[in-house]
């Protein structure tokens, strides 16, 4: 009965998700970077099997797009066009991105479910995410397939990963590993996912031991290679050097812009510049200084009571980290795909 119950409820899940994001699959922006994923990309705009040779073997300059290993990104891509899509008609890019979201609001669902067994709060939680304004930028944006594939691979890891500690069982657990390396060649932005783990065994998995993390080393061992293959590739791409201040400054900022956005999402935008001057002259810095402070009292004090506030913030901290601009890589100082799985904290 219960298992109907969960697959009436993902089914009703899938379809609000759907219909709230249904305008999608007629946008026709080409946007940023979409040149490099698609317009300008001969690789992907050709399907074949030398194309996904040289994106699988291309791993620390790729020529496709220069700064990342994305190979199963832009596989995904040039499948979408073997499929009927291209430059003029961009409908069968945006269906598999909307159902990559379809499915990632419905894994939010499963992963909410096993973790607290309550149903409705996990529906409730599907369709927060599922239908948030926040979550609307990867899926008529070409480029952000890689946001959309990389959260559907990351899910499926932390799926795994709770069903290896429920059961007792390690085949979920290698499930869950070679899962997590699908997500590092799809977008390097789950790199930090080992460390969630840790965070769930805290809680409200109620299973960490030091002695019993072993299990995490062959995730840190995956990630550490996929950091090392991030800054060789993005070195040759170029990235700007900051001052220790302004990484504080761009912290902050991100820590107070990012959960406004969440509880008043108006005037979304692809493009956030950075506050100009970046310091405490500026109102929204010296604004975003404060809450940082107010919001890590509010965490301490709350571990009176439950730590839950202090892990789901960890959560967003540590899976929004690869993007914080800590070492800028772009003009912007934040961005909604940048929070599409973070938020999940």
């Amino acid at each position: 009965m219960a298992w109907t119950y969960l697959i009436g409820s993902l089914l009703l899940v899938a379809l609000i998700v759907a219909l709230t994001h249904w305008p999608a699959l007629s946008a026709q922006t080409i946007s940023f970077d979409d040149h490099g994923y698609l317009v300008d990309n001969q690789l992907v705009l050709n399907p074949s099997w030398e194309s996904a040779k040289r994106f699988l073997t291309e791993v620390l300059d790729p020529s496709a797009v220069r700064g990342y290993y994305q190979p199963l990104t832009l596989i995904s891509l040039m499948l979408d066009v073997a499929l009927g899509g291209s430059v003029e008609n961009l409908m069968p890019f945006h269906r598999t991105s909307l159902i990559l979201h379809i499915f990632n609001s419905c894994l939010i669902v499963i992963i909410v479910y096993k973790l607290f067994g309550n149903l409705p709060v996990a529906v409730m939680v599907g369709l927060l995410f599922g239908c948030h304004p926040m979550t609307v930028e990867p899926i008529p944006w070409i480029g952000e397939r890689k946001t959309l594939l990389a959260s559907f691979f990351a899910l499926w890891v932390i799926l795994l990963y709770v069903y290896s500690v429920q059961r007792r069982n390690n085949r979920f657990l290698l499930g869950a590993l070679v899962i997590y390396l699908f997500a590092l060649m799809t977008k390097p932005i789950v790199t930090p996912l080992p460390v969630m783990l840790i965070l769930l065994d805290i809680w409200p998995l109620q299973q960490f031991r030091w002695r019993e993390q072993w299990n995490k080393i062959p995730f840190f061992i995956i990630a550490a290679v996929s950091v090392y293959v991030t800054v060789i590739s993005q070195s040759k791409a170029g990235l700007q050097d900051t001052s220790v201040l302004d990484s504080f400054y761009t912290i902050c900022h991100n820590l107070f812009f990012y959960p406004w956005k969440m509880i008043w999402p108006v005037d979304l935008n692809p493009h956030y510049p950075y506050p100009d001057p970046l310091n405490l002259s500026h109102p929204r810095v010296i604004a975003a200084v404060i809450f940082s402070l107010l919001s890590l009292v509010l965490i301490i004090v709350s571990l009176r009571k439950t730590p839950a506030l202090l892990i789901g913030a960890s959560i967003f901290f540590v899976m929004l980290l690869p993007t914080m601009q800590i070492q800028r890589f772009s003009d912007v100082i934040a961005a909604d795909k940048f929070a599409y799985l973070p938020v999940s904290g």
